[in-house]
This record gives structure tokens, C-alpha cells and sequence, in this order.
């Protein structure tokens, strides 16, 4: 049997993580849990919970995670590499605390069956992500990590102007460290499914993950999908054209930052073609239960 990896990332919502964690567990899902170092109690309580055939790995050392910073391009390799030393599995699927599968486990499996080899990356090929992500890259981008953390507001009150002041001192003096570089930039979801190949591939080239990314905004969103454009698994990708469809979430980024899904939501959900959706949240957990009760009748 074909068995899975399914990665994880969260830093809030014990409830639906418990949720998510439950419409995962069974005998072909192993499941690597990392949760924020500055969620404590998240934490000891993951460590708590028992799954009865999914195999939980909770990492026992875990990482602050900050928004826009290279910190969560960390965590992804770490979970990445994490799962290979227990592989190998068919597909490494990375997912959010929040998100939630919509389909069955049974028809997850039976899609990357009839799937395999394929790779599930979503892209933005649109002219404003384009300008965007070259954007983020093409700077250096000091002090993110206390750019959203409102534990720490004097942190924050005193990085700020030092951020914007050498990004300005950078477009004044042109500043392009992409320069002189043959790779073309990609962005998209930071959430994915890939072959055992392709996590190999993409650990083997963390050295250029660290050159190309380091201090650039929002990494998360741009390394694999430029580590794969540029690497010859380019051809197997599922959907180049459609960033959900390419990548098997729904993800509403038209509605919210992105869209929280509601109970009226359900239905659309599980008759969409999509396996997994972001994001849920535990102020409805009506649609949740409603979502996971759907899916494991």
C-alpha cells in the first residue's frame, strides 16, 4: 500500500487542528506536526493527542515561525526532510493547521494513484504576481520577523523605519541581487503534494534555496515553485494555468486574506474538483464538523 506523508504547520485553533488531525488518520497517512515555539500550549497539547491508525510525529523542537520571513521556508524543509527519513512515501503533502481535506481519504489515495508522478504545485503566472515576486526577491529584506508579531511592539516600532530605510537605500543604488542569475522567479501557494522524487530533488538543492532566498519576503511562497520551474520535474506538472487546480486546494484569496470558509460553503466544497481547502476556522465550527462529517461517512 502506497503510504503518505502529510506535513504540517500550526500555531493556533486546537480544535481544528484536532479536526484535521482526525479526517487524516488512517493506516497509509504518516502525519508530522510542527507547531510554533511561541505556542506553548498548542504544543503540549498536541503532544497529548493519540490517533488510532495514522502515526502522529509531533517534531520535539520546534521552531518560531514569523510571517513573510524565511522562517517558515525553514520549517517546510525541515518537515520535508523529516518525512524522508521515514519514507518513502508516494506523496508529501503540505498543509496549515487550518486547512481540511474535502474529499474521503479513499478518494485522496485513489487521485494520486491515478496521478502518479505528477507534481501538485500551484503558480501565478499573472503579470501583478510576476512583478511581485520579482519584487520580493529582488531586495533585501532585513527585520521581517518582528513585521507582523504583535507580541513584540517595541520590536516592531523600532524595525520598522530601519526596514523601510534600506529597502529605499536599495532602489536608490539599484540594488538587484538577482542579477547575473539564469533562473526565472515563480510564485504561488506556499501548500503542495510531491512525488518522493521531487522532495529529494529540492533537499538536494537547499544550498541554492539559501542563496537565492535568504532575507527575501515571503520565500514561502516563491521557493518551490521556482526550485521546480527551473528543474527538469517542470514537465510533470499537474496545471501550470490554475493555481488551484495545479495545486488540489481552494484557496479564495479574492474574498479574504485568504477567505474563511463557512457551513454555507460545504456543499460547494465537496462537489468542487479540489482535495484540500484552506482556511477554517474554530469561530465556525459547525462547518468544520459538517466537513469532516461528510468526508468519513
Amino acid at each position: 500500500m502506497n503510504r503518505h506523508a502529510y506535513l504540517i504547520i500550526a500555531h493556533n485553533e486546537p480544535r481544528l487542528l484536532r479536526a484535521l488531525l482526525q479526517t487524516l488518520d488512517v493506516e497509509w497517512n504518516d502525519i508530522y506536526l510542527h507547531v510554533d515555539f511561541y505556542s506553548p500550549s498548542l504544543f503540549d497539547e498536541a503532544k497529548t493527542i493519540r490517533l488510532q491508525k495514522a502515526r502522529l510525529n509531533v517534531l520535539p523542537n520546534p521552531m518560531g515561525v514569523f510571517w513573510g520571513h524565511t522562517s517558515l521556508l525553514e520549517v517546510e524543509l525541515l518537515l520535508l526532510r523529516e518525512a524522508l527519513k521515514h519514507g518513502p512515501y508516494q506523496y508529501y503533502h503540505m498543509l496549515s493547521g487550518q486547512d481540511l481535506p474535502i474529499k474521503s481519504p479513499e478518494y485522496i489515495r485513489r487521485f494520486f494513484d491515478q496521478h502518479q508522478g505528477m507534481e501538485f504545485v500551484g503558480f501565478w503566472n499573472d503579470a501583478s504576481h510576476c512583478r511581485d515576486a520579482f519584487r520580493k526577491v529582488r531586495y533585501y529584506y532585513f527585520f521581517n520577523r518582528w513585521k507582523k508579531r504583535s507580541s513584540s511592539k517595541l520590536l516592531h516600532a523600532v524595525t520598522s523605519p530601519l526596514r523601510n530605510l534600506t529597502l529605499n537605500i536599495q532602489k536608490v543604488l539599484g540594488v538587484n541581487r538577482q542579477r547575473g542569475r539564469d533562473v526565472e522567479i515563480k510564485k504561488g501557494f506556499n501548500w503542495f503534494s510531491i512525488t518522493e522524487d521531487c522532495c529529494r530533488y529540492v533537499l538536494e538543492h537547499e544550498t541554492d534555496i539559501h542563496r537565492l532566498f535568504h532575507h527575501t519576503l515571503c520565500p514561502d511562497e516563491i521557493f518551490l515553485q521556482t526550485i521546480v520551474w527551473n528543474s527538469p520535474f517542470r514537465e510533470r506538472l499537474f496545471d501550470v494555468d490554475d493555481v488551484q487546480h495545479g495545486s488540489m486546494r481552494a484557496i479564495d484569496w479574492q474574498r479574504g486574506d485568504p477567505y474563511v470558509w463557512k457551513s454555507d460553503d460545504v456543499e460547494y466544497l465537496l462537489n468542487s474538483p479540489y482535495l484540500f481547502a484552506r482556511k477554517f476556522s474554530s469561530a465556525d465550527m459547525e462547518a468544520v464538523r459538517l466537513m469532516a462529517s461528510r468526508i468519513m461517512e
